[in-house]
Formats: C-alpha cells, structure tokens, sequence
C-alpha cells in the first residue's frame, strides 16, 4: 500500500480550513443577529397596475426556496425589506413583415430598503433593473401569455438577484 505524502495532508487541510470557501447556499455574510425577514408588498410607482403583487410573491418565494433566512410576520422580524417596483416598460424589438410585433422585451425596476430592525438602522438600498424578452403570437391571447411567462421570469430573476445581494453581499 502506498503512502499518502505529508505534504498533502497539510495542503489538504489548509484547503478545508478558513480559506473561504463554502456550497452556495449554505452559509451567509450576515451579520450572526439577521436570521429572520419581513417582505411587505411592493409599492407600485410603475405604469403598469397590479403587477407589484405577484413581483413581491416572487421575491419572497425566492427567499423561501434559499432557506438560510426565515420569512416571517412584521412582529417577528430582525430585517424587513421594502420595495418599490418605479419602472416597467413594454419595448417592440423586432416586426414582421406585415408590420406587427413580432418580438418584444419587458423591462422591470425596483428599489429596495431592509432595514436593520434589531440595531434599528439602515442595512441595504438598492436599485435593479431588469429585462425579459418574448415572441408574440397570432392571437392577443397567446401574446399575454408570453408577456406574463417573461413576467414571471423577470420577477424570479430579481428575486434570486436580491437573495445573492442580501445574504450572499454580491
């Protein structure tokens, strides 16, 4: 049986210990007194109605699916983290050859506060844009639901973005 070299054992264990490294998902650059998080729904300065809701659900889902922070009631939380949704546009990229759009990008923005409940200070603003793009489709139906579809989309990716900028701090 051969021998394993000292050597490598000394590097092995360098490698394993504080050099920084973890499984993302796994651990936080928190501070150890943020574990729990209060998302009310988003303020809608937007031009588009209504579509603030399911962005706050998205976000909160997103925060859900990570697992290392717990969303909780007002009452409850270390951090609560306020948003506005202030822009959203609906841009026709590309035409067909009869003139009508044929391909489209919608485009989000959003604004966000968490405040430090416990220290009672602020911890994070931020602004984020973010866009998705769709075909549309014959039939007005078909072209909703791909404007919803990239929607969505655009919500879950602001979402994961706000989970790696609060917990992760990139």
């Amino acid at each position: 049986m051969r021998r394993i070299p000292f050597k490598f054992w000394i590097l092995l264990a360098l490698l394993l210990s504080g050099c920084g490294y973890h499984l993302v998902g796994t651990s936080s650059s928190l501070p150890p007194h943020l574990k729990t998080l209060f998302i009310p729904v988003f303020t809608n300065s937007s031009t588009e109605p209504e579509i603030h809701r399911e962005l706050t659900s998205a976000i909160i889902d997103s925060y859900i699916t990570d697992g290392r922070l717990k969303v909780v009631r007002k009452g409850q939380a270390d951090m609560v983290m306020k948003g506005n949704l202030f822009y959203y546009e609906l841009e026709a990229v590309s035409f067909s050859s009869k003139d009508f759009a044929s391909d489209y990008i919608v485009k989000l923005g959003v604004e966000i506060e968490v405040i430090d409940k416990v220290n009672n200070k602020p911890y994070l603003k931020r602004k984020f844009k973010t866009k998705w793009d769709y075909k549309a489709s014959d039939d007005i139906v078909g072209t909703e639901s791909a404007r919803f579809t990239a929607l969505e989309k655009a919500y879950n990716e602001l979402g994961n973005r706000l989970v790696s900028l609060l917990i992760d701090q990139f």
